[in-house]
């Protein structure tokens, strides 16, 4: 399982704003060390910077925004995706 620890952003974010942390679960709910990659949509509104999901552009219209993530484990032998809707909010 992936995890995100925020899934919502402003409109007025700059680009390389963190929306939230990814996090890569084990089956006993353990985070394990990960590599992450943006498999689809986000709009190009988004991209991964390490285990972060972080915006690419500033002033992102305020909508819903369907991301997915797949993670691989680094040192364990575990892959996921992880499905995740972003709010973008006027304020």
């Amino acid at each position: 399982m992936i995890t995100i620890n925020n899934a919502m952003v402003s409109t007025k974010a700059a680009a390389g704003t963190v929306v939230g942390k990814l996090t890569l679960l084990d089956n006993a709910m353990v985070g394990l060390s990960a590599n992450f990659i943006l498999t689809e949509g986000a709009a190009g509104a988004f991209a991964i910077s390490g285990t972060n999901l972080v915006t690419v552009n500033p002033s992102i219209p305020p909508g819903f925004y369907s991301v997915t993530v797949s993670g691989v484990g680094t040192r364990a032998s575990m892959q996921d995706q992880g499905f995740f809707t972003i709010t973008v909010t006027a304020a």
